[in-house]
C-alpha cells in the first residue's frame, strides 16, 4: 500500500508539472538528444557502428500522457545524461511516415511506448505508459541488464525448458509481433504437440506463427513446410482456411503453383464454399494460375472469387479487392470493357479507402488508360494526407506512363521517405527511368 501511495503521488506531481509546462507556449526542451525526421534505417546504422542499443519513443500528437513525458521525464537533465551515454534515442509520431510502418511493425497500441531494440531492430524490451524521470532510468537500465520480467523469463527458459511457461511467453511475444523470439518457441512447442495438452492449442499456434510471418511479408521455409504438414490434420476447424490462404499465398510467391492449387483444391473440399475463407482461396488459386499463364483458367478462379465475396457478404475491402484482382485479370487477357466495369465496382465497394484508389490506379495502367490512373492515385494520396508510401508509389508510376518525369521524381522520392526500407520505391527513385514497382508492392 505504501508503494502504491508513493506511485500515486509521483503521477500527481508529474501531472502538476505538466500543467504548468502545458500553460507555456514553448515547447520543453527537451535533455535527450532524439533524432526525429531521418531515416530509421539511419538509426540503426549509427547504433552498429556504435555499438549501442536504439530507444524509440512512439508518441501521438493528441496523446496527453506523451506531452507529459516530453514535459518531465525527457527535459530531465539525469535522463538526458544517460539517454547520451547509453542509447542512440529516436522520436517518431505513430500517424506519420514511417512511424505508422514502425508502429505496426512493432504492435504499439498504446501511447507513449518506448521501444528498447537491438542495433538489428529487434526488440529487447519495451516501456509503456508514463514513468517518472527515476523510474524511466530504473527501468531502462533494467532492459539494457536484461533484469525485466519477459528478459528474465527468456533467459530462465533457455536453462529449463517449461511448456507452460513457453506457452505463456509465446503469447505475449506474438501481442509484440516478436517474430524473432516467438518462432523458435512456437516451433518448438508445435513440434513437442503432447506438451501442449490439446489439439486446439497446437492449432491456435500453428495459426498464429503463420499470421505474424505473413504480416512480414512471407512465411519461413520451415514455417511454409509445418504449415503444410498440419494443414490436414485441422480437419473442418474453420481455421484451416486462414492457414491455408496464407500458405497458398506463400506458394504462389515461391512458384510453387501445384502445390498451391493442391492446398487451395483440398481445403475448399474439406470447408465447402460457404466457408468465408473460400474467396481468399479460390483469389489465391487465380493468382496461381495467372503466374502459370493460365489466363482462362485464372480468370474462372477470379470470377468464382469475386461472386462468392458478394454471396458472402465478405467486408466492403475484400469484396473491392477481389474485385479489383478480376479487373486486372481482365485487362491482361484483353478485355477491357469488363475490366473497366470491374474497377468500377471494386471502387464503389472500397469506399473512400487509399488502398482501394491505389489497386484502381495500377489496374486503370494495365488498362492504358493514364489520366484516370493519375486521378486515382492522388485521390488516393488526398485520402492518406501525403502519408501512405503505396500511394505515392501509385502515384509515380501513373506520372511516369504520362511521361511527367519531373512530378514523377517528386512522388518516387517521398515514397522513399516514407518507407525507405522498400527496395521497388528505391528501385523507383533512382537516377535514370523510373521503374514501377512490382506487383502488389506496398
Amino acid at each position: 500500500m505504501r508503494s502504491s501511495g508513493r506511485a500515486a503521488a509521483a503521477v500527481a506531481l508529474l501531472l502538476a508539472a505538466a500543467a504548468e509546462a502545458s500553460a507555456q507556449e514553448k515547447p520543453p526542451a527537451l535533455a535527450i538528444p532524439f533524432v526525429e525526421g531521418r531515416p530509421f534505417a539511419e538509426s540503426l546504422k549509427r547504433a552498429r557502428a556504435e555499438k549501442r542499443p536504439v530507444m524509440v519513443d512512439i508518441y501521438a500528437v493528441w496523446c496527453g500522457p506523451c506531452r507529459l513525458m516530453d514535459q518531465t521525464t525527457f527535459s530531465d537533465k539525469a535522463v538526458g545524461a544517460w539517454a547520451k551515454a547509453n542509447v542512440v534515442a529516436v522520436k517518431v509520431d505513430a500517424e506519420k511516415g514511417e512511424g505508422r510502418r514502425l508502429s505496426r511493425r512493432y504492435m504499439v497500441s498504446s501511447f507513449p511506448t518506448v521501444l528498447m531494440l537491438d542495433a538489428s531492430g529487434n526488440e529487447i524490451d519495451r516501456l509503456v505508459g508514463v514513468h517518472s524521470p527515476a523510474s524511466f532510468i530504473e527501468n531502462a537500465r533494467a532492459v539494457l541488464a536484461g533484469q525485466t520480467p519477459l528478459l528474465s523469463s527468456l533467459a530462465a527458459l533457455k536453462k529449463s525448458w517449461s511448456p507452460r511457461e513457453a506457452a505463456s511467453l509465446s503469447q505475449e511475444l506474438a501481442r509484440r509481433n516478436d517474430v524473432a523470439r516467438f518462432r523458435p518457441i512456437a516451433v518448438r512447442l508445435i513440434s513437442e504437440e503432447a506438451d501442449l495438452g490439446s489439439p486446439e492449442a497446437t492449432l491456435h499456434l500453428v495459426t498464429l506463427l503463420a499470421a505474424l510471418e505473413e504480416f512480414q511479408g512471407r512465411l519461413d521455409p520451415e514455417t511454409s513446410d509445418l504449415v503444410a504438414t498440419f494443414l490436414p490434420r485441422a480437419g473442418t476447424d474453420p481455421r484451416r482456411g486462414a492457414i491455408a490462404v496464407i500458405l497458398a499465398r506463400d506458394q504462389v510467391r515461391r512458384g510453387e503453383l501445384a502445390a498451391a492449387r493442391a492446398t487451395v483444391t483440398k481445403t475448399l473440399a474439406a470447408l465447402g464454399e460457404s466457408s468465408p475463407y473460400a474467396p481468399e482461396l479460390y483469389a489465391a488459386l487465380g493468382a496461381a494460375e495467372r503466374k502459370a499463364g493460365k489466363a482462362d483458367s485464372a480468370l474462372g478462379a477470379l470470377r468464382k472469387a469475386s461472386s462468392l465475396a458478394e454471396a458472402l457478404n465478405a467486408p466492403p475491402a475484400t469484396r473491392g479487392e477481389r474485385q479489383m484482382d478480376l479487373a486486372d485479370a481482365l485487362a491482361a487477357a484483353g478485355k477491357t470493357d469488363e475490366a473497366k466495369a470491374a474497377l468500377a465496382a471494386g471502387l464503389a465497394r472500397w469506399g473512400d479507402d487509399p488502398r482501394g484508389f491505389v489497386r484502381a490506379s495500377k489496374a486503370a495502367l494495365a488498362l492504358k488508360a493514364n489520366p484516370e490512373a493519375v486521378a486515382h492515385a492522388r485521390r488516393a494520396v488526398a485520402l492518406s494526407s501525403g502519408e501512405d508510401a503505396a500511394a505515392e508509389a501509385a502515384l509515380a508510376a501513373a506520372l511516369t506512363a504520362t511521361g511527367d518525369a519531373r512530378a514523377a521524381a517528386a512522388a518516387w522520392k517521398r515514397a522513399v521517405e516514407l518507407e525507405p526500407d522498400n527496395p521497388d520505391y528505391r528501385r523507383g527513385a533512382a537516377p535514370g527511368p523510373a521503374k514501377k514497382p512490382a506487383a502488389g508492392a506496398s
